[in-house]
């Protein structure tokens, strides 16, 4: 199954970049699909609201997929990669790393043993 939606994923994202490159831009008159023929089937307005609602639904269809897809993934590797690997910095808290000796002696205690 995560096969057949990956390739169904790599369809949307191929026919997706296609409309989004077949779509006129602003002020473009003479766009790909009207070249220069007098009567086409489709108008340039009726053109656009069709390449339009149709990239919007493979837009839709590759969000739905994309989340699908990743709620797949996860649920089929229970750890990370990184799971095994050492930290790469020595912790924040040294308190905890110091023995119980050094604690008592802090610089504040030392004045105070000083003055006394």
């Amino acid at each position: 199954m995560f096969h057949s939606l990956m390739i169904f994923h790599i369809v949307i994202s191929v026919l997706l970049i296609v409309l989004v490159l077949l779509q006129f831009g602003k002020g473009a008159e003479a766009g790909l699909m009207s070249g220069g023929g007098g009567d086409s089937t489709f108008s340039g307005s009726q053109q656009g609201n069709i390449l339009g609602k149709i990239t919007t639904i493979l837009a839709v269809l590759f969000l739905g997929n994309s989340i699908l897809l990743a709620k797949i993934q996860s649920t089929k590797s229970s750890s990370s990669l990184l799971d095994g690997e050492a930290p790469v910095a020595a912790p924040l808290n040294n308190d905890a790393m110091m023995p119980k000796a050094q604690e008592t002696t802090t610089p504040a205690a030392k004045t105070e043993e000083a003055k006394k």
